[in-house]
């Protein structure tokens, strides 16, 4: 029989279908904002200025990666919609309820009106929630390797303290203080463009880190 008349049997072999993984999502407080300054250094850098900037790199990382979707509090320097810092903070957490955030992390800078010498980096978290622990050591441990100021640690909050966005959060959560505005070094390094890269930088990869050791 020549191979023109042979016939071919074919068949439907069933592909079973890949189930893509949900996006981790995480929701970006850049603190204050607006006509909310926030610490305002010798200099006269303002922390929401740092703050904003360090969010919106680590956003940038964190959107080129597949795995992960993004929600900002806020993404520019406009929050003229709340009139009060206590309606801002209630929005803040409610942006990260509405958007079921799996984690949230909001960016502040420290200051001392005690001792310029002050420096330091410092992470804290909600002793409520032990996921809230791990994910701000994950965060601190991540902008410590950096080597720009010393280690303040990991803290945890106390009730009445202004922390709102970790005491009434219920998505896991760490607020982080990048630095004091006070120290001349800390300020030099967290209001400069490499600075705020670096921080961005290991604030993802910590991000990533952290997810990959604890999602299942």
């Amino acid at each position: 029989m020549s191979n023109k008349n042979k016939t071919i049997a074919t068949f439907n072999l069933a592909i079973p279908k890949i189930e893509e993984s949900p996006p981790y999502v995480v929701c970006i407080d850049p603190g204050h904002g607006d006509w909310d300054y926030g610490a305002i250094s010798p200099n006269g850098t303002a922390e929401k200025d740092i703050t904003l900037a360090v969010s919106l790199k680590l956003g940038e990382l964190l959107e080129n990666d597949d795995r992960f979707k993004v929600i900002y509090t806020r993404s520019n320097d406009e929050i003229d919609w709340l009139e009060t810092a206590n309606d801002s903070l209630k929005e803040r957490i409610n942006i990260s309820k509405i958007c079921n955030a799996d984690i949230f992390i909001s960016i502040h800078c420290n200051y001392s009106s005690d001792s310029k010498e002050i420096s330091g980096v410092e992470t804290w978290y909600n002793p409520n929630d032990e996921n809230s622990l791990n994910l701000s050591k994950y965060l601190q441990q991540a902008l410590i390797d950096l080597n720009y100021t010393t280690n303040r640690g990991v803290r945890s909050y106390v009730s009445g303290e202004e922390l709102a966005v970790l005491e009434l959060n219920t998505n896991t959560s760490s607020l982080i203080e990048l630095g004091f505005l006070s120290n001349s070094s800390d300020e030099k390094y967290l209001s400069s463009k490499l600075g705020q890269s670096e921080c961005a930088k290991a604030l993802y990869e910590a991000i990533v880190e952290y997810r990959d050791d604890t999602i299942e």
